[in-house]
């Protein structure tokens, strides 16, 4: 287990613009190399000793060793499971390929967090970008470490694609004024501190009852599965990692967003791999109705500001 953590550690430092390119070893090179590895696998009883092995792979990119690690990506053990993405994250000699089978293990072993975060961590090796819109989902997963490992990859991968959500995920974990939210029960005061929180609380145990019930249990549960205010540091970097921009608050992300909306919307169009001239004139067509939409939000939050200072 030390081994695989060591190799988490080390991959969570790969950044996309790192990457060199890679070639092929020579065939025979491979050949030689799959042999020895299989017949130390089999040997090797303990599981640090096979992910060291399996580790080992990432140096000899080559198509028989991404086919190997193909193969490996579907053992029962996750262990070994999520080694196996990582090294395929060193066969950048063909990124198609090895993230195409990556994006195939992510989608077979989701419920294997592991294997989830391994494979977010070859694909970012990789350069691919093949993984939206799956990734977009799992910017809302139950499980934070793979929310906080999808907005690295989106930092890392500079993935314009995600700025949208990235701005929806910031009206809710940086806005100017404290909101509480959660899938059951939502509460806006405009207080500081965890005046929301505990206002939340009375409202969820008004409406579910403070007994000890499993349906309490698991309504609250569902309820503070996901949050966004437990990612604001993650999310504050990956948005500066794709933009450049560090951004204190949604506010201010938001005026840089309708500021560069249409350049905004090229970078997407290239990435997403569709005509660049119609979403710009798609964006451009778009932005008088974001500016009064937002211009009308902002005098509204100015009432309400208004009001709370003049006590009612």
């Amino acid at each position: 287990m030390r081994t695989l953590v060591l190799c988490l550690l080390l991959a969570l430092f790969v950044r996309a613009e790192d990457q060199k390119k890679v070639e092929a070893i020579p065939d025979d090179e491979a050949k030689v190399a799959l042999a020895d590895f299989k017949k130390a696998f089999k040997k090797t009883k303990d599981l640090e000793g096979k992910q060291y092995l399996v580790y080992n792979l990432h140096d000899k990119p080559h198509e028989l060793v991404i086919k190997q690690l193909e193969r490996l990506l579907k053992n029962k053990n996750k262990d070994i499971g999520g080694v196996a993405a990582l090294a395929l994250g060193g066969q950048a000699h063909d990124p198609a390929r090895a993230g195409k089978i990556l994006t195939n293990a992510y989608k077979a072993r989701f419920k294997d967090e592991l294997v989830v975060i391994s494979v977010m961590v070859g694909w970012t090796e990789l350069r691919y970008i093949g993984y939206w819109p799956l990734v977009e989902k799992a910017m809302k997963d139950d499980r934070n470490a793979v929310v906080i490992r999808v907005l690295k990859l989106l930092g890392d991968n500079k993935d314009w694609r995600a700025i949208p959500k990235l701005l929806e995920m910031y009206h809710v974990a940086m806005p100017k004024r404290v909101n509480w939210k959660t899938g059951e029960v939502k509460v806006d005061t405009g207080a500081s501190g965890d005046t929301d929180q505990k206002a939340a609380e009375a409202k969820f145990n008004a409406k579910y009852g403070a007994g000890g019930s499993k349906a309490k249990a698991k309504a609250k549960a569902k309820a503070r599965a996901f949050d966004e205010r437990n990612f604001s540091n993650e999310l504050r970097r990956a948005v500066k990692g794709i933009t450049g921009e560090d951004f204190d608050n949604a506010l201010d992300f938001e005026d840089w967003y309708v500021e560069n909306y249409v350049k905004v919307h090229i970078a997407i169009a290239k990435m997403s791999g569709v005509d660049v001239a119609a979403a710009e004139r798609r964006a451009k067509a778009e932005l008088p109705a974001l500016k009064a939409k937002v211009d009308e939000d902002r005098k509204k939050l100015e009432e309400e500001l208004k009001k709370q200072r003049e006590g009612r």
